[in-house]
């Protein structure tokens, strides 16, 4: 063994001991919690309390001995300690009742039973109404589907009274193109032109961006316990404003201070961005940090970042790039991240294509032509349609819809989709995925070690020093392994034990191919084994808390028309 592989070894080892961080791990033996945890090398950095009771809470552990999780944390003994409940006993039906502001209305959403418990009675949610002291107006008719179950997770209407009708409050009129979500238009080929989405918008200064529009007034009447209310004046709408624009002398109008792109975002605010305007990005640019509109007219070298609180346009097609945006990220191209780049937007994403790259959306992510061994996080959307529509291999997380042309490939990729996931939980999971590549950049790190020494053992007889180490590293592979196993298990734990969002769903519309592992929810597992499904595919959950796949949209998620309706969990 030569020098600078021993010394590289025993540096190895060394820093390994000294400077391996603290884990831990949550398992479920016969419905119980037990939590173990290792400690940290002496440079490294132990457990902290707050990080287990996260992990404890997405996996909604019951009856958890915080003094025991104190415990366990101080000894760090390496050794599983039973410290509460996996969830799991029998739970009856539920009701949430949401009284409104002004008492003229109650609304409840039914949630299933669990584990096999029994559903609500008329008499039981009677009583319910009784406790918070409604006595006008209760819908017979909408309480009997309730004790029948006929749809979870449904908003109904289940009280109302005679409602004053209020002054009409005054508004703001927007003078310049605005749309909420995208103009996704197909042409007769069935194509969307994403170059044409109508989200890039300029003004020149001193134009008219908004107008106020005044109140109307409105009339009296009766709230749910028999009480008189008086209707309520319209109220005037105020501005909200943000950089670049003046309010007119009168206060009914916004201008522009400069030439820029106008924009107004979800809670209302105006704002003009100034734009940045480059033809590409590279060393001689440098990485780009900008407040507003960042606009890339060619290209950008691999490896370089772009922030902005503002949105980024590029033009063309981009590699191996790190693009961060408070707002929109469009690309009129695609994205080729090559296992490395990432794009990030709090907002939404456009794009043509991404093949082997990452994105992660706070609102919607839209793509016109494929998806390829890519990982997609959205907080509410990923749609994939317009070109080929394609989504084939890599991971698909949406907090309420993902919709596609074609889902998997022929060749049986494996394809994994996850909908209704919950935002606050794509964070735990973004943790989970960091702590999986780490470990497995050290498992590279040994794995490099061993087939060295394994080379020489084929050429020579190992000197003593060599032979210690080999033992040594197999044993740090091996607890490694065990590691990533257990992470990879609770990432999967994660995603399979939130509570999905009862509107979510995936619609395909056409094959689904064999590969593809579409997840709802806890144990709400859609996959195809021997042959491709033929679209068009909704799937969703049912009545009864299982996936159901379905030909036509359900009539809760927007379409009247419902038919040919079945409970499936792996189609062959």
């Amino acid at each position: 063994m030569s020098d600078s592989i021993r010394n590289f070894t025993e540096s190895f080892l060394k820093d390994l001991e000294e400077n391996e961080n603290g884990f831990f791990k949550v398992e479920n033996l016969d419905g119980l919690a037990y939590l173990t945890i290792f400690p940290a090398g002496k440079k490294g950095k132990d457990v902290e309390y707050r990080e287990i009771l996260k992990r404890l809470e997405v996996f909604k552990i019951s009856e958890v001995s915080e003094d025991e999780v104190k415990r366990v944390l101080r000894s760090k003994d390496s050794q599983p300690h039973l410290i509460g409940k996996w969830p799991g006993k029998p739970e009856p039906s539920s009701l949430d009742l949401k009284i409104s502001e002004d008492k003229m209305s109650v609304y409840g959403i039914l949630h299933p039973p669990k584990f096999g418990g029994k559903l609500l009675t008329k008499e039981e949610i009677h009583s319910q109404l009784g406790s918070l002291g409604i006595v006008f107006g209760i819908l017979e008719e909408a309480i009997g589907k309730l004790s029948q179950a006929e749809e979870y997770g449904k908003r109904t209407l289940i009280a109302e009274g005679e409602p004053p009708v209020p002054g009409k409050d005054g508004d703001i009129r927007i003078l310049f193109q605005h749309p909420e979500t995208p103009t996704l238009e197909e042409d007769e080929f069935g194509r969307v032109d994403f170059k044409n989405i109508q989200i890039i918008q300029s003004v020149k200064k001193n134009q008219k961006l908004a107008e106020k529009i005044s109140p109307s007034p409105g009339k009296p009447g009766k709230n749910t316990k028999g009480e008189v209310l008086p209707f309520e004046e319209g109220k005037f709408a105020e501005w909200r404003l943000g950089p670049n624009v003046k309010i007119s002398e009168d206060g009914n109008l916004v201008q522009s201070l400069i030439d820029g792109r106008p924009l107004i975002d979800r809670f209302g605010t105006i704002r003009v961005d100034e734009v940045c305007l480059l033809e590409n990005v590279d060393f001689s640019t440098g990485n780009i940090n900008f407040p507003g509109t960042i606009i890339v007219e060619e290209s950008i070298a691999d490896g370089f970042t772009l922030e902005t609180d503002g949105s980024i346009i590029v033009k063309k097609s981009v590699g191996k790039v790190f693009l961060k945006a408070k707002g929109d990220i469009v690309l009129s191209g695609g994205f080729m991240g090559r296992n490395g780049g990432m794009i990030e937007s709090g907002s939404d994403i456009y794009a043509k294509f991404i093949e082997q790259g990452k994105m992660i959306a706070k609102n919607s992510i839209f793509i016109e032509e494929a998806a390829m061994h890519s990982e997609l996080i959205a907080g509410e959307s990923v749609v994939v349609r317009g070109g080929r529509g394609e989504i084939i291999g890599g991971q698909c997380v949406a907090g309420k819809m993902i919709t596609c042309t074609k889902l998997g490939a022929i060749v049986e990729t494996k394809t994994i989709l996850s909908c209704g996931m919950p935002p606050e939980l794509l964070a735990e999971l973004e943790d989970l995925k960091s702590e999986i590549r780490k470990n497995q950049e050290i498992i590279k790190k040994v794995d490099t070690s061993l087939q060295k020494l394994n080379d020489d053992s084929q050429r020579r007889s190992l000197t003593a020093e060599e032979k210690e180490s080999l033992p040594k590293l197999q044993a740090i592979r091996q607890k490694y392994h065990s590691i990533l196993e257990n992470l990879y298990a609770q990432e999967q734990s994660a995603i399979l034990s939130f509570d999905p969002d009862r509107n979510s769903f995936v619609e395909v519309e056409r094959e689904i191919f064999p590969g593809v592992e579409i997840n709802l929810g806890r144990n709400k597992k859609f996959s195809v084994k021997l042959k491709e499904l033929p679209g068009p595919s909704f799937l969703y959950l049912g009545g009864d808390g299982q996936v159901a796949h379905s030909k036509v949209k359900p009539k809760r998620l927007g379409i009247l028309q419902e038919e040919s309706v079945e409970t499936e969990t792996s189609p062959d």
